[in-house]
């Protein structure tokens, strides 16, 4: 009898080391390939059309990249730094990142459960026409889109990104919040994958 209770406690506590450490040992929330954590160079490009909308026009761009390097991995979100955030072929309409003074164009954050957040960043919209020039940006964690997982992941866009004060324009022209939507391919890495 004895014997069985020592059985019974040691079963007891190789089940609590055994949660314990898959507890320690929680999934990251990017893996590439699937199952292995994923920090590096993270790149996207415009697998469609990309809408921009402001008060004072809708603006097209058929070419945009953003790239940067996850830098935080673990079981809650993957973030990193913006690097490259650009917008081409935009009709009558210049659209320009502004970099922010540590060189970047803002962060980047993807949670668990694949939504994209955006923080810190500014897009330029010059109306070559018109010439209204409005700016519209991330706050901090401003929701930008989903990331759904695969060989190669996508991810997309549908965002609303508040007036900034350092337009050229008055807040009555740009209004107060622009939009941002359309979708992108991320082909670095090849495969991508949201835990």
């Amino acid at each position: 009898m004895k014997h069985l209770k020592m059985i019974g406690l040691a079963l007891v506590a190789a089940a609590a080391f055994m949660a314990f450490a898959g507890s320690a040992s929680a999934a990251p929330t990017l893996t590439s390939p699937a199952g292995t954590a994923y920090t590096g160079t993270l790149t996207a490009t415009a697998s469609s059309s990309l809408l921009l909308k402001a008060t004072f026009a809708n603006v097209t761009c058929t070419s945009s990249t953003v790239s940067g390097t996850i830098s935080t991995n673990n079981e809650t979100h993957a973030a990193g730094n913006i690097s490259t955030l650009s917008f081409s072929n935009c009709g009558t309409n210049d659209v320009t990142s502004l970099k922010n003074a540590d060189n970047t164009f803002g962060q980047l954050t993807v949670n668990q459960k694949g939504e994209v957040f955006g923080s810190n960043s500014r897009v330029t919209i010059l109306n070559t026409t018109t010439g209204a020039h409005c700016i519209y940006g991330t706050t901090i964690n401003t929701k930008l889109g989903t990331l759904t997982g695969g060989k190669p992941a996508t991810m997309t866009i549908s965002a609303s990104l508040p007036y900034n004060a350092e337009s050229k324009s008055s807040q009555f022209v740009c209004g107060s919040t622009g939009s941002w939507s359309g979708s992108y391919t991320v082909t670095v890495p090849g495969e991508l994958y949201v835990a």
